[in-house]
């Protein structure tokens, strides 16, 4: 857990957007604290006046934006898998959400002045995983220009799952897309791309999000080129806080044989998690 202040209000619903078939973008009115939260950290929600389910669902914060007057609009991206996410997608405006967080760790960056030249770096979400890279993204860009050879490759079985390449776009990164089918950008899963390109030009780091099995593939490139690599790891949390031990991964260390993703992650250095080969 960070050394941040965990608090849990009431979030007001300012809008839902559709996103691609199954997902959602929910905007909440927030308290300000919230926007001391870094990317990679994920809140947990619950929805007033619904007791089913019992536990409270955990989700990537997707953006912070509009701080003013002690509050500020957290962006949350989702897809609708389920009975919460469900009845998420259907509050209207005005209606309340609690948020429990700022939780778990996020992603790090070397800290460098706004005239010190900067490296390019690579991103790569596969699916709903792209929900906290937007977020790092322009926090990215907040701290530095972004570099001319920056990329970020978005993955997912057709074209209905590309999410968020028009903002990727915006931030000024060079956008590699693919799907399963082909309909959208290149044919295959998104590492084939990203493998390929990754000798053109070396990055600083690489920032992965999605399935265990992708980001694996994204490690053991990053450890062949020597690349430093974090990933963001989705699994089934119960508690989010550390007490049920419920999402246990296990680790590359003979010390340390399980980390749990609520409290020492969401994000892991990918060689906490993976041996290289």
């Amino acid at each position: 857990m960070t050394d941040q202040k965990i608090i849990q209000e009431n979030g007001i619903v300012v809008k839902t957007v559709p996103m691609g078939t199954d997902c959602r973008k929910i905007t909440l009115d927030s308290p300000e604290a919230f926007a001391e939260a870094r990317p990679g950290q994920f809140v947990t929600l619950a929805i007033a006046g619904m007791d089913t389910p019992l536990l409270r669902r955990p989700f990537s914060i997707h953006s912070i934006s509009g701080i003013k007057e002690g509050r500020c609009l957290v962006d949350i991206l989702f897809k609708v898998v389920g009975i919460f996410t469900k009845n998420l997608s259907e509050i209207k405006n005005q209606g309340r959400v609690n948020i429990l967080g700022p939780l778990g760790h996020g992603f790090t960056w070397p800290k460098k002045s706004r005239t010190e030249k900067s490296g390019p770096v690579v991103i790569i979400g596969g699916g709903i995983g792209v929900a906290p890279l937007l977020f790092l993204a322009q926090s990215l860009r907040q701290q530095r220009p972004v570099h001319e050879n920056s990329r970020v490759f978005i993955g997912g079985r057709t074209t209905s799952d590309i999410l968020c390449a028009d903002d990727f776009t915006r931030l000024g990164y060079k956008v590699i897309i693919s799907t399963d089918d082909g309909t959208r950008g290149e044919k295959g899963m998104i590492t084939t791309p990203f493998h390929a390109r990754l000798s053109d030009s070396r990055p600083e780091t690489i920032y992965a999000c999605g399935p265990m099995p992708m980001l694996k593939a994204v490690f053991e490139t990053a450890a062949e080129h020597k690349v430093p690599c974090q990933v963001s790891v989705e699994t089934v949390m119960a508690c989010g806080l550390g007490v049920c031990l419920g999402c246990a991964v296990k680790t590359s260390s003979d010390d340390i044989k399980f980390r749990h993703v609520c409290k020492d992650g969401p994000v892991f250095d990918a060689s906490e998690l993976w041996m290289a080969s």
